[in-house]
């Protein structure tokens, strides 16, 4: 299963609208709230703008790590900041998601952002993501006190065995676009049960 860039391109701009629309939405909403009220901010209305606004800022600056073009060298705490504000973002107070690295270095934030996106997808009900960068692979490993999302497993299990998805398939451009840059010659090997997920990247 290949992709050409064109293809790749259009899933990565229709995923990112999906992501960010709901937001756009909320904003605009609480714009015409906020002239229907002469202009006077409530508390409801200014929620409303701060939460729709820092999800857009969070999911924007990770998106432009994980799918644009490299602008500037960061620092490891600038991409870690950055991820865990993207994990918040889609995450609750109630049913976080975090993250722990290990070995990672700023060069690795595109793949790094990647796989970060990847686990976050089949989270139900919070969890706990650990990257570790060892000598011949690179281990993505995802626990949950709940039950994992048994179909999108599923899905990426087919997409290693480049079994196209039938539907939604920019919901999958993480894993997608993260095959596409490492290539197809790099093995990569998925090991999941209810409630543990683990991608293992090299050998």
């Amino acid at each position: 299963m290949k992709f050409t860039p064109t293809e790749l391109a259009d899933l990565v701009c229709t995923r990112l609208s999906h992501d960010l629309i709901g937001n756009i939405g909320a904003l605009s909403g609480a714009l015409e709230l906020l002239e229907d009220s002469n202009n006077v901010l409530d508390d409801d209305t200014k929620n409303i703008l701060t939460t729709a606004t820092n999800t857009l800022k969070a999911r924007q600056k990770f998106f432009r790590i994980a799918f644009g073009a490299d602008t500037k060298k960061m620092e490891l705490y600038e991409l870690y900041t950055i991820c865990q504000e993207y994990l918040n973002s889609i995450g609750s107070r109630n049913f976080p998601i975090t993250f722990k690295a290990q070995n990672i270095s700023a060069e690795l934030g595109k793949i790094f952002c990647l796989c970060i996106m990847l686990a976050a997808e089949i989270v139900i009900k919070g969890g706990q993501i650990n990257i570790t960068v060892n000598p011949k692979n690179m281990c993505i490993d995802l626990q949950s006190d709940y039950k994992l999302s048994s179909p999108k497993i599923d899905i990426y299990q087919a997409i290693l065995q480049d079994v196209k998805p039938q539907d939604n398939i920019s919901q999958y451009i993480a894993l997608i676009y993260l095959r596409e840059l490492l290539g197809h010659d790099i093995p990569m090997h998925i090991d999941a049960n209810e409630n543990h997920f683990q991608l293992i990247i090299g050998q």
